[in-house]
């Protein structure tokens, strides 16, 4: 029968879903974040555009912009995007060797693999907290599985808090 559960994986121009400012502004006030703060996925900016705090401490990349963000080397104390959801993986592996706090926008079901689960306890860090949100309307992708923003922490320990809309 094969592996139908398993989703064929996306062209890259299908991994470009800009994050409507609405929901990137509720995540930003939800988690508030603070310090030095990187958006690795730039896009239209919903995300970078809305960080409060000081400007001098946020940073972008945005690999369509010429920053790559797999070249970015700065320590943070946050990452905040949208990842393209193909790449969560190598996003993860690096954002985990920069920051103490990542927050990605994404589905539930690509932080819940066994070697996902895995990678991030190895690296040191925990799921402090899902963040259920609901789906944006089309274009954005409505694939069934639960949208969220997950944060995971360096050193984190204690309880998985799940928050927000299911939807």
């Amino acid at each position: 029968m094969g592996r139908i559960l398993v989703p064929p994986k996306n062209a890259p121009e299908a991994d470009v879903v800009y994050t409507p400012e609405e929901t990137a502004i509720e995540i930003i006030r939800h988690f508030n974040p603070s310090g030095n703060i990187l958006d690795p996925c730039m896009g239209d900016g919903a995300f970078y555009n809305n960080l409060t705090g000081s400007k001098e401490l946020h940073h972008w990349c945005e690999i369509s912009k010429g920053k790559d963000f797999f070249d970015f080397d700065t320590q943070v104390n946050w990452i905040i995007s949208n990842p393209p959801w193909s790449m969560i993986k190598p996003f993860l592996i690096h954002s985990m060797e920069i920051a103490d706090n990542i927050v990605y926008l994404i589905t539930i079901n690509h932080y819940t693999t066994k070697a996902r689960l895995r990678l991030i306890d190895q690296a040191g860090f925990g799921i402090k907290e899902i963040y259920n949100i609901k789906t944006p309307p089309k274009p954005w992708p409505q694939s069934g599985f639960q949208t969220s923003a997950i944060h995971i922490q360096r050193g984190w320990k204690g309880p998985i808090s799940m928050t927000g809309e299911i939807g």
